[in-house]
């Protein structure tokens, strides 16, 4: 399933969600790196790591959100709409 850019929103459904999530823990872990929190609950590297079966530290941790964002990156599909045309893109191409 696509992430849809529609005038100034985003929709992200099916596979894409699970991208997303990656994505945005990716983002919190970074900010826990230079010793920032997104929100007031736990650590989300902790979170990460048991999750996922991670073992070693915050920068670990990151590194395999890293890659693994890198990987699914270009399995993302996306529709925009662009002049009133749907466009569906698949690693920056544009596909039927």
């Amino acid at each position: 399933m696509p992430i849809s850019h529609h005038h100034g929103g985003d929709c992200v459904t099916g596979d894409s969600i699970d991208y997303f999530r990656l994505c945005v823990m990716k983002g919190a872990v970074g900010l826990e790196l230079k010793g920032m929190k997104m929100s007031r609950g736990p650590v989300v590297w902790r979170r990460v790591a048991k999750e996922f079966g991670i073992k070693g530290n915050k920068q670990k941790v990151y590194d395999w959100l890293c890659a693994k964002v890198e990987e699914l990156k270009p399995q993302q599909e996306h529709i925009v709409n662009e002049d009133g045309r749907e466009k569906r893109l698949v690693e920056g191409r544009e596909v039927q």
